[in-house]
């Protein structure tokens, strides 16, 4: 009876040492870490979390500055109803709680030395890291998504540019081993010659839901010129392609009239199945398989 008894607790002790390892794996992983990160199925409620960033050059404390950060708030209203619509159109739900004038702990302050306006300090990632640390330390992302009983969440990062900017609105979407999970947005007042509207929000919304810009080409989408000159013909109005308006090539500032197309839909998990994805040889979605 010894050896047997000895067996099953050598057997519990082993168990025991995985349950405990495979806590403190969880335990190094931020509050309310997603294995596909802070914004994964578009099918649910997603909150926005508003940031207005003052870094080196700009900043939210000018006269004037209240009326731009009503528009954004306007923006990202126009953006979300638009979302909102486009996914029911698909047969499924989407719900985003956006308005930081309503609810006020959805808007926060973010401030740095460092100049966000320079097009190679975006592009190469490097205030990531300075606002992952920002929002881990002074956001509580759990509590927020129990009140707003949400299942994703979008940080949204403004800063006050103006003519001067050389960086573009882009966004940081989940990778695998990134120390943080949240999808972050930088949204740059003015950038490329205009001041950002409703469409760009939107468009950048729908990268943190897996959406591929289709005006470029993108190896992490297996996406080549010959598919981009493909998209430019036969979809564009399709707002990852374009954020302007289709007749007037302007951005309107009270709506957004570009398109969810078949790629982008299947691509941000509204349908399972895209010819064009299988003609192409574009690489898979994850969010079937995540289902």
């Amino acid at each position: 009876m010894k050896p047997r008894f000895f067996r099953i607790f050598i057997i519990y002790l082993f168990l025991m040492f995985l349950t405990i390892s495979a806590d403190m794996d969880e335990s190094i992983k931020t509050p309310g870490y997603r294995e596909y990160g802070s914004a994964g199925d578009i099918d649910g409620t997603t909150i926005v979390v508003s940031i207005f960033a003052n870094d080196a050059n700009t900043g939210w404390d000018d006269p004037g500055d209240e009326v731009k950060e009503a528009n954004i708030n306007n923006y990202i209203n126009i953006a979300a109803s638009y979302i909102e619509d486009n996914v029911s159109a698909y047969g499924k739900s989407a719900a985003f709680i956006t308005d930081f004038k309503k609810n006020d702990d959805l808007k926060y302050r973010f401030v740095t030395d460092e100049k966000l306006t320079d097009n190679d300090y975006i592009d190469n990632g490097d205030p990531d890291s300075l606002v992952w640390e920002y929002i881990a330390s002074n956001i509580d992302e759990t509590s927020l998504m129990e009140k707003y009983d949400a299942d994703n969440v979008i940080y949204m990062l403004f800063v006050d540019s103006n003519e001067d900017n050389t960086a573009i609105s882009c966004t940081r979407t989940w990778y695998d081993d990134m120390p943080y999970d949240s999808e972050i947005v930088y949204l740059f007042n003015y950038d490329d010659g205009y001041v950002n509207g409703p469409a760009v929000y939107a468009h950048e919304m729908l990268h943190t839901f897996g959406a591929p810009d289709l005006y470029t080409a993108d190896s992490n989408y297996n996406i080549d010129d010959d598919f981009v000159d493909f998209a430019y013909e036969n979809m564009p109005n399709d707002i990852m392609l374009t954020c302007s308006d289709e007749v007037t090539g302007d951005y309107l500032y009270d709506s957004v009239n570009n398109e969810i197309g078949e790629v982008t839909a299947y691509y941000v998990g509204l349908t399972d199945h895209s010819d064009i994805v299988d003609k192409w040889n574009l690489y898979s979605s994850e969010h079937p398989v995540r289902r």
